[in-house]
């Protein structure tokens, strides 16, 4: 692979591009798919009794936080344009599965007033993201792509990535905001998505 420097104002409108791309292909699917009537769920029947644990939703956020520290830690233009790519189009397929497959979560409590500092992130998060758009988690799969991509480009800080993914999977589902099985499709839509970009070549 050639090797080249970063291009900051570059990289900084593509990742910008591609914050848009979420942000108004996101939010406009989910209310569409709330306003659709129709809807399927995907939780085993022992799910519903897996306590809601709001201190997690601090692990729920970590999403963020992975997708900003893989920004900084890329170590040239080449393994960034991977990066990119594999984030349009792991949210594209995303997109796909929400339009095609709309799946809800059932369980997740109404927070009507937070009693204390994780029950107030958790009622603010909850206020933008209904309940749809579950299946595959997006909120999984950036992680678990950033940690496929570490894995191979950026081996100092692979298991700091591991950890990231791993914690917001076992979040989104201590939260209530996914089922178990939105957590493993999101994994696998990214490893896949990350595996083809490790093994496609590509110059400049």
């Amino acid at each position: 692979m050639e090797i080249s420097q970063r291009k900051p104002w570059l990289e900084r409108t593509i990742t910008l591009l591609l914050i848009a791309y979420f942000i108004f292909g996101y939010l406009p699917i989910a209310s569409w798919n709330e306003s659709r009537g129709f809807y399927h769920i995907l939780g085993f029947s022992w799910e519903e009794k897996i306590p809601f644990i709001t201190p997690f939703i601090l692990g729920y956020s970590l999403v963020y936080g992975s997708v900003f520290f893989i920004y900084w830690v890329i170590p040239n233009w080449v393994v960034f344009k991977k990066m990119a790519w594999g984030f349009f189009w792991v949210t594209t397929i995303h997109y796909v599965f929400f339009v095609l497959y709309p799946v809800k979560m059932v369980w997740r409590p109404e927070i009507v007033e937070a009693k204390d500092l994780f029950e107030w992130i958790a009622k603010f998060i909850f206020s933008l993201d209904n309940t749809y758009n579950c299946f595959p988690s997006l909120h999984v799969a950036y992680p678990t792509l950033a940690t496929t991509l570490a894995w191979k480009f950026v081996p100092k800080m692979r298991y700091w990535f591991a950890a990231m993914a791993l914690i917001t999977a076992i979040s989104v589902v201590l939260v209530k905001q996914h089922y178990i099985v939105d957590a493993i499709g999101g994994m696998v839509v990214s490893i896949l998505i990350g595996l083809v970009l490790i093994r496609t070549s590509s110059n400049g």
